[in-house]
């Protein structure tokens, strides 16, 4: 069934505006079409920094972290968390969050706050031997000055050989800012050891 497009100012493919199954793929292939992933930055942890700095926020209203097999080089459980950044600071303030826990033994607990540091992301990294923190986080309305900075978040953890684990939840940032950009950092200390980071912008339909 073809889609009828709305709000397309900037049509990439001359039309009346309604495409072909044929056509949006050759849109989605290109990253014209809306809700394109385009990846803006990559960054491979080598154990020499406790934090990652995403500049590059573009004109995109979402944006979408990845993080892949992340270890920290500190044997002590920690989270790999998310700041805003204001004129180039990264603000440590101003946060709420809620979230919900579990393990493959049937664990399950929630936690949440109304006056926290940074938007939580991936729980219980560490370098135990066969660790891994893998999840993404979504980033909402970032460089709108008119609204706060919300995330939703989803993680699968793995804490030695045999403890599988998840988390999912929510962030607000409470104030209406134009970010300049998203630190990404170990909440308590050492260096992000291992793994991958990925930042895309999330393409809205009539962004060319």
């Amino acid at each position: 069934m073809s889609y009828i497009g709305t709000n397309q100012p900037n049509n990439v493919l001359k039309n009346t505006g309604i495409y072909t199954p044929n056509e949006i793929l050759q849109l989605t292939k290109e990253g014209s079409w809306g809700g394109s992933l385009e990846l803006t930055e990559t960054v491979t942890a080598d154990d020499s920094v406790t934090y990652y700095d995403f500049d590059n926020l573009g004109s995109y209203d979402v944006h979408l972290f990845q993080a892949i097999n992340i270890q920290s080089a500190s044997t002590t459980a920690q989270n790999l968390d998310i700041r805003v950044k204001v004129g180039g600071t990264a603000q440590s303030s101003g946060y709420h969050f809620a979230q919900q826990l579990g393990n493959d033994a049937g664990t399950f607990s929630e936690s949440n706050s109304t006056s926290f540091s940074q938007f939580i992301w991936l729980p219980n990294v560490d370098n135990e031997t066969d660790a891994s923190a893998n999840g993404y986080a979504y980033i909402y309305s970032a460089i709108d000055s008119s609204k706060y900075t919300t995330g939703t978040f989803s993680t699968c953890i793995t804490q030695g050989t045999n403890v599988a684990k998840f988390s999912y939840g929510g962030n607000v940032f409470t104030t209406a800012n134009q970010c300049s950009g998203l630190r990404v950092f170990l909440a308590t200390t050492g260096n992000i050891a291992s793994g991958t980071i990925k930042l895309y912008g999330i393409k809205q339909i009539w962004v060319t």
